[in-house]
């Protein structure tokens, strides 16, 4: 087997894909999708600011008087229960993380490793992780929804778990509800040649968004469904 580099690339629901690279400078040449004031304990006080990773605001939040400032418009369909089943519905008030989306999936990225197992045995798959975002802003429900290998999903959780926990609940028919969420994490092993690809056409992607060009390539994904792909580069695939 070769050396191993972890590659790993973020697909955001209806939203342009975004690759993550290690190099030089990297932490000051991203844009900062959070942005307010921390006490000295590192509370957070006062107003703050979410964005997405193209500088659109997404969210305004007053800590001190746990207050919704803006709320970016959002006519999707979510998940919510509704009796005994999960029925799709339009909310008066959209289920959506109390931070930056992108800035999350982020550090979820940033969390994952490759299982080692499953390097070992050219493992290669999907793990879809559900969960409900419940009334009180906090998730639970978690269940795994298509499995890869004990350990690919047990580290898909235990990435999650390493985040913080603090949403804006759904509101329908008046009243917070539960909504349903789920995250896929694609495991994969490319070589030199598919990665080098795959670069190109991130950077096609990037251009042709820059130029105000819709990338029909990119499919459009329900905002309650993330993915994201853990890439195992440099692996030398047996024949057997």
């Amino acid at each position: 087997m070769k050396a191993i580099l972890l590659v790993g690339l973020v697909i955001l629901s209806a939203g342009p894909i975004h690759a993550q690279k290690k190099q030089k400078n990297a932490a000051t040449s991203r844009p900062k999708l959070e942005q307010g004031t921390t006490t000295a304990e590192g509370k957070r006080t006062g107003k703050w600011s979410f964005y997405t990773s193209k500088q659109a605001l997404e969210l305004t939040f007053d800590y001190d008087s746990s207050r919704i400032n803006f709320l970016q418009p959002d006519t999707t369909s979510y998940l919510v229960r509704i009796g005994e089943e999960w029925t799709p519905r339009r909310m008066a008030r959209a289920p959506r993380l109390l931070g930056s989306t992108d800035q999350r999936l982020d550090d979820l990225l940033r969390s994952l490793r490759y299982p080692i197992s499953a390097l070992r045995q050219q493992l290669q798959g999907t793990v879809v992780m559900g969960y409900t975002v419940d009334v009180t802003g906090h998730t639970r429900d978690f269940t795994v929804e298509s499995s890869l290998s004990p350990d690919c999903d047990q580290e898909v959780w235990r990435a999650i778990k390493t985040l913080p926990d603090n949403w804006i609940p759904a509101v329908y028919a008046g009243r917070p509800t539960p909504s349903r969420f789920y995250l896929s994490v694609k495991f994969q092993m490319i070589d030199e040649a598919e990665h080098e690809r795959q670069q190109r056409e991130l950077k096609r992607l990037a251009q042709q968004s820059a130029d105000g060009a819709s990338p029909s390539v990119v499919p459009v994904r329900a905002r309650y469904a993330h993915e994201i792909i853990v890439t195992a580069l440099g692996i030398e695939r047996s024949t057997r």
